[in-house]
This record gives structure tokens, C-alpha cells and sequence, in this order.
């Protein structure tokens, strides 16, 4: 049983080491539409809409402006929101590999989740039938309190670059709680569903296979973090239909590494 997860272990590892530093991030130019630089909003990526969540806290909002950036899975991009935290994580891949792992396997069960897929995604399958206009995302509406809800645990989660355990939640804030308003009564009562169900559904293991239901990836921009260019790196809502993650070809190979691993071992 140890030697099967030291196996395991050193699968996932190798994948993220792959990942991180042979990952085909393709060359973007993204808009960032006028959301006078809130934390969500809608990007225009190729001539097509997309919503899209800050992943990286504190950095400034692409708001009517056009940039070149990057695109990756989010897996892959968890890891490369600016120098400083890339630096982290390229610093000893073998001991952060389960944990990116788990960390995006916990987000993008959130995201499946607490967003209204079945009732609000609409026919675009990416939320376009709801309003970009940013002078609405204070109104006590379905999906905005989802998206600010689920915004606040992604941004929370964004600076625990060494948590495993989820069956804890106490280093999450509810920053809605105590308001007093039915806006923020509404976002952290969906804010403290999102802990309840992640720490027990952590606790039957459910996070070790879990696969997500619909299509997200990231915008980055991989510069430090006090440089003028690095803007709010932004997780996209890409659509109804899921990615395999990693690609094709990357598992193939990391397959073939293992096998050649477990040749060696048997030898």
C-alpha cells in the first residue's frame, strides 16, 4: 500500500514538474470590459464574451484596456500568477504537487457547484445572458451573490499556497457576515454552504478523484507582482463542456515516465 502511493505521489509529481515548467500556454489578446475594477466581470477574448474571476487579490483590474497575456488550464496557471508566487511553488515541485492538485480538484468542485449552472448559464453555456454591466453586481441577484460568494473562496484559497487539509475551515473569513443587508446575508449564507459542504465532503476523500463538470481556464499575466503590467490574473469561465486536464499528449508522457519507473523498480 505505501509503495502504490509513493507511485502515485511520484506521478503527480512529475506532472506538475511538467506542468510548470514545459506547459503550452497560448499568446492572447484579451479586453477587459468596463467593470470599474471590480473582481468580476466579462473579458472579450478572440471576438467572444467570457466571465471571468480574480484569482490574484490586490493587483488592478484589466478595465477598458487591451492586453497581450496568456491562457492556461487552471491547474496550470494556479501556479504562475506572478514571479514571486511561481518562485514558490518552482522551489520544490515534489512537495507541492498533491497540494495544487488538490487545491484546483477543491475549486473547480466549488465552481461546478455554486454557480447555477442549470438555471442561469443559458444557451452560451458561459453566463451570457446575464448582465455585464458592473452597476448591477450589487444587486441581490442569483447570480451575482453566487459569483461573489465563490469569488471570496477563491481569493481565500489563492493565499494558502501550502493547504491539504479542507476538512478545516477556520482560516476562511466570512466577509459578508454581519452586513446587516440582504445582499450580504444572501452572499455569506451561500459563503458558509461552500465551507460546510467542502469540509465534509474533504473528509470522505471525496476531493482525491473528483473531476470537474464544465470547462475553466486562466488568464495570466506573468510579470512581478508590484509591475504595472501584471494585472488581476483571472479565472474564465470557458464553458458547459470539460477539459481533460492535463493535455493528451503530457499524460501520455507522464505515463510513460511512470512505466519507466515502475520497469526499474521491478528490475
Amino acid at each position: 500500500m505505501m509503495f502504490r502511493r509513493l507511485v502515485t505521489l511520484i506521478f503527480v509529481t512529475l506532472i506538475f514538474a511538467a506542468c510548470t515548467v514545459t506547459a503550452g500556454a497560448a499568446t492572447i489578446s484579451v479586453t477587459g470590459l468596463n467593470n470599474n475594477g471590480d473582481s468580476i466581470g466579462q473579458y472579450d477574448i478572440g471576438g467572444q464574451l467570457y466571465w471571468w474571476l480574480c484569482i490574484e487579490p490586490g493587483t488592478p483590474a484589466l478595465s477598458n484596456q487591451t492586453i497581450t497575456a496568456e491562457t492556461y488550464s487552471l491547474h496550470d496557471g494556479w501556479t504562475v500568477q506572478n514571479t514571486e508566487r511561481n518562485s514558490i511553488y518552482q522551489s520544490d515541485p515534489f512537495f507541492y504537487a498533491p497540494i495544487v492538485t488538490k487545491q484546483v480538484a477543491v475549486m473547480e468542485y466549488v465552481l461546478d457547484t455554486f454557480l447555477p449552472w442549470n438555471t442561469l448559464a443559458g444557451a452560451s453555456g458561459r453566463f451570457l445572458e446575464q448582465s455585464g454591466d458592473y452597476n448591477n453586481f450589487g444587486n441581490n441577484d442569483t447570480f451575482y451573490n453566487a459569483m461573489y460568494a465563490v469569488l471570496d473562496f477563491l481569493g481565500q484559497t489563492e493565499g494558502k499556497p501550502t493547504k491539504y487539509d479542507f476538512t478545516s475551515m477556520a482560516d476562511y473569513l466570512d466577509y459578508y457576515a454581519g452586513l446587516g443587508t440582504p445582499v450580504g446575508d444572501a452572499r455569506s449564507s451561500i459563503f458558509q454552504s461552500i465551507l460546510s459542504d467542502v469540509s465534509s465532503k474533504d473528509s470522505l476523500g471525496f476531493f482525491d478523484t473528483y473531476t470537474a463538470q464544465h470547462y475553466y481556464f486562466t488568464v495570466n499575466t506573468l510579470y512581478p507582482e508590484a509591475d504595472v503590467n501584471n494585472w488581476q490574473d483571472g479565472l474564465v469561465i470557458g464553458g458547459f463542456t470539460p477539459v481533460p486536464e492535463p493535455g493528451g499528449a503530457l499524460l501520455i508522457a507522464s505515463c510513460g515516465i511512470a512505466w519507466t519507473l515502475r520497469r526499474r523498480r521491478i528490475g
